[in-house]
């Protein structure tokens, strides 16, 4: 995968920003020049005036979201998280994740040891597609309607003893799907379709009950 990168070379080095497309880095460059050159009421006879010799763009190979976080360790370190053998339960709280010692005991309390499982899955399920989405930069906004939210889709296959993925489900809606809502959706169809295959696992441990 492709990112683009353009950095503005004149005075001190400026990142203008990252794009995965060098059509989008180009226009933005050429956005910034305008403005720049307009608000400061810039000529082509003036010293600072900006010109696309001012900034050059650089081709960098990076990884795919789907192959830089792969599972839930690595997508708690994209969050910023920290294990939770590091906390310090005598201060109360958790470090800055900000778990109420009540909650925990609540937690502990009131779950249903036969889903404890599930539970722990949709945990991780959750993590990794907040730090796919924070890659992604995407934020779900269901105020949004012309927002498209895509979900991974499964169907139960008896031959693998398991929900297997089927196909990505897509909305525009101001509606949250009830059964992922919007801890569980994606930018685009290909990255819903990754999650659904990649953790089938996690799925599976979340949608049957064993």
């Amino acid at each position: 995968m492709k990112e683009y990168i353009v950095t503005r070379t004149k005075d001190e080095k400026t990142v203008i920003g990252k794009f995965a497309d060098k059509a989008e880095a180009v226009d933005v460059m050429n956005d910034y020049i305008d403005e720049f050159n307009n608000e400061n009421d810039l000529d082509s006879s003036d010293d600072d005036f900006l010109t696309p010799f001012d900034f050059t763009l650089e081709i960098v190979e990076t990884k795919e979201v789907n192959e830089l976080i792969t599972n839930f360790e690595e997508a708690r370190k994209i969050l910023g998280g920290k294990p939770n053998a590091d906390f310090t339960v005598s201060k109360k709280i958790l470090s800055g994740n900000t778990v109420n010692l009540q909650d925990v005991t609540r937690l502990v309390n009131d779950t249903n040891p036969q889903h404890v499982k599930a539970l722990i899955s949709l945990n991780e399920l959750f993590t990794i597609a907040e730090a796919w989405n924070k890659k992604d930069g995407f934020v779900p906004d269901y105020s949004n309607s012309n927002q498209y939210k895509y979900f991974p889709w499964f169907v139960y296959d008896k031959d693998a003893a398991g929900f297997v993925f089927a196909y990505t489900y897509y909305t525009s809606s101001s509606t949250a799907n009830a059964l992922v809502g919007s801890r569980l959706c994606f930018k685009t169809a290909n990255r819903a379709r990754q999650f659904g295959k990649q953790f089938i696992d996690l799925w599976n441990d979340v949608l049957l009950f064993r």
